[in-house]
């Protein structure tokens, strides 16, 4: 095929203009950062935690609130022990290379009690004096005898057993 140089110029320049043009059409405007439950600031006060933790906090409160405002108290009631999911005995293959062993769970479970209205199922922030404030997931768990009640599940990892 046969290019004139007429042609080449045509092609490199409109070339140009489009890369030229390719970042504005994909732009954004900036976007706020918003403040994400999630994100690892808000989780250091897991780090370390674990049921015994939460077993000398029976009995006292928890500030809940959510992005609106605060919602309610909630006095921890019970901690309990949740079994755990089992894991694979063997480690699996892939191949003929073993894959990485599986990660133990530990698994246990917090009942909260609250006075007035109850909470419907979803991710709160909680406050506590002791830990501090963190984004805790909860269902409700039915009326109590006067209040309502609700429940979080933790599962914690372990470190992987060497093999």
């Amino acid at each position: 095929m046969f290019l004139s140089r007429r042609s080449f110029i045509q092609t490199a320049s409109l070339s140009v203009l489009a890369s030229a043009a390719y970042p504005a059409v994909f732009a954004q405007s900036e976007v706020e950062p918003k403040d994400d439950l999630f994100s690892p600031e808000h989780l250091t006060v897991f780090n370390g935690v674990s049921r015994q933790t939460f077993e000398a906090m029976i009995g006292e409160s928890f500030a809940v609130s959510d992005a609106k405002g605060p919602l309610a108290s909630l006095a921890l009631l019970s901690v309990a022990a949740v079994a755990p999911v089992q894991a694979a005995t063997k480690p699996l293959m892939v191949g003929r290379v073993p894959k990485a062993p599986p990660q133990s769970t530990t698994s246990f479970s917090l009942r909260f009690q609250g006075s007035g209205a109850a909470l419907e199922q979803g991710t709160y922030t909680f406050e506590q004096q002791a830990l501090g404030s963190f984004p805790l997931f909860i269902v409700p768990a039915g009326p109590g005898a006067d209040s309502p009640t609700c429940t979080a599940i933790f599962n914690l990892l372990s470190a992987p057993e060497r093999i």
